[in-house]
């Protein structure tokens, strides 16, 4: 299969519950569902989650950055290979993952053996401060601002973002 057509495939809910999982994600409903070989790799399964219409599967790409911060590599090639509404939501999930990383720093530290800080990769292109001012603070609020006000959809970024951190937060509670 070619990477174009690769990466226009959509994958059922379970196959990437269950890709999360094995990528270290496991707060999300558990799957009976297999990892589908595709997904077993970091960039087809970020984008494969960043065409799921499900929020709390897109979600679920900022602890996917905060558990494996050497993905941050690959996100700039992946950014621009996709359609520009995609690149947007990528580098939105990417940067709150920035943000809330730096915000939590010491808690996540805790938890997480590779704390290795996410870099900035888009503040200055999305307009935002960058995230070592009030310790990301500023910046995921503008930045869920921003998303919110670009969106068709009234739920309230900011708040989604903190519950997605604090059940990965629980969930690195139970792992240890």
């Amino acid at each position: 299969m070619d990477e174009q057509r690769e990466s226009c495939q959509s994958y059922p809910r379970e196959a990437l519950v269950a890709a999360l999982r094995d990528h270290g994600i496991s707060y999300l409903a558990p799957s009976d569902g297999g990892v589908d070989e595709a997904l077993s790799s970091p960039v087809p399964l970020l984008t494969a989650l960043l065409r799921q219409t499900d929020a709390r599967l897109q979600l679920a790409i900022v602890p996917l950055f905060l558990r494996h911060p050497t993905l941050a590599e690959s996100v700039p090639a992946l950014a621009y290979r996709l359609d520009p509404s995609l690149s947007l939501d990528l580098q939105t999930l990417y940067m709150a993952a920035v943000y809330l990383q730096r915000h939590w720093q010491s808690r996540l530290g805790i938890y997480l053996e590779d704390m290795t800080l996410l870099p900035d990769l888009f503040s200055r292109q999305m307009n935002l401060p960058p995230p070592e001012e009030r310790f990301g603070k500023t910046g995921l609020y503008e930045l869920a601002e921003s998303w919110q006000a670009r969106s068709q959809y009234p739920f309230a970024r900011l708040t989604a973002l903190q519950q997605t951190l604090d059940l990965f937060i629980e969930q690195l509670k139970l792992e240890k």
